[in-house]
């Protein structure tokens, strides 16, 4: 063999293939990508680990901003009453043992001022005397006659209609509405009755009654009632007579101390 064979041999057998060269390309891509690859993982992992070191700050910001937003939490306790009571009693003792002290160390202060502020502060033993006024003396007053001004007289019957051998009951009263007593009868008959028929005088009462009345006091508001029984007797042509009514209508009125009443009907029947 030849040295210019050997040559040719061998630079043919150096040179490499085809294959070789697409082999080694797909190896230099796949490196590359797997630098690629690892390149970004190492991104990502870097982004994550600094964003958990965030959230991890912004929770415990978060819990030590809610541990200590607790309500009223920067306000000092409020003191108790009896805690007030007992500071405000060892202030009030100590006002006084200091004020005892001063006195009792001012050596200015002499028995006689002592004396004298003991006397003020004793209250007296005498009561002040007010003058009670004196009673005022009131007359009592005179009661005199009752009149029209301070007399009521009303006049009813028992019955409304009166048969054979019923008499008529008439009750009189008088009632005085002023504030102060009067007094009723007097020379006058204390009660009278007047009964008519029609115009015609039938009976009256005080005609055949000469004396007159003891004067009685009537009270202020009292009211009295006399009731009197007509025996229809018809005495308009005397005292004596026997003589009785007819049956028809009447009118009756009372009169006390000259004040009337109100006409009364009444009706005989029989």
């Amino acid at each position: 063999m030849s040295e210019n064979d050997y040559e040719e041999v061998s630079s043919v057998a150096t040179e490499p293939s085809p294959d070789v060269y697409r082999r080694r390309r797909l190896l230099a891509l796949a490196a590359l990508l797997l630098v690629l690859l690892l390149l970004i993982w190492g991104i990502v992992a870097m982004v994550r680990a600094m964003s958990g070191n965030n959230n991890e700050n912004d929770a415990a910001t978060v819990a030590t901003a809610s541990s200590s937003a607790e309500p009223f939490s920067d306000f000092s306790e409020r003191p108790s009453e009896s805690a007030s009571s007992s500071a405000s009693a060892s202030a009030s003792a100590s006002e006084n043992s200091s004020a005892s002290a001063s006195e009792s160390s001012d050596p200015s202060a002499s028995a006689t001022d002592i004396a004298a502020a003991s006397e003020s502060a004793t209250p007296s033993a005498e009561p002040s005397e007010t003058a009670t006024p004196a009673p005022e003396e009131t007359t009592p007053a005179v009661a005199t006659a009752c009149t029209a001004q301070n007399l009521n007289v009303t006049l009813s019957a028992d019955q409304k209609t009166y048969a054979a051998g019923q008499n008529p009951a008439l009750a009189v009263t008088y009632t005085n509405t002023a504030g102060d007593p009067c007094l009723v009868g007097g020379e006058a008959p204390q009660v009278d009755i007047n009964i008519t028929s029609g115009p015609a005088q039938v009976f009256n009462l005080a005609q055949c009654q000469k004396e007159s009345t003891p004067e009685a006091e009537l009270a202020a508001g009292a009211t009295e009632t006399k009731v009197i029984t007509w025996d229809r007797k018809l005495n308009a042509l005397g005292c004596g007579t026997n003589q009785t009514i007819k049956p028809g209508y009447y009118w009756a009125t009372a009169t006390v101390n000259g004040v009337a009443s109100e006409p009364t009907r009444i009706v005989v029947t029989g």
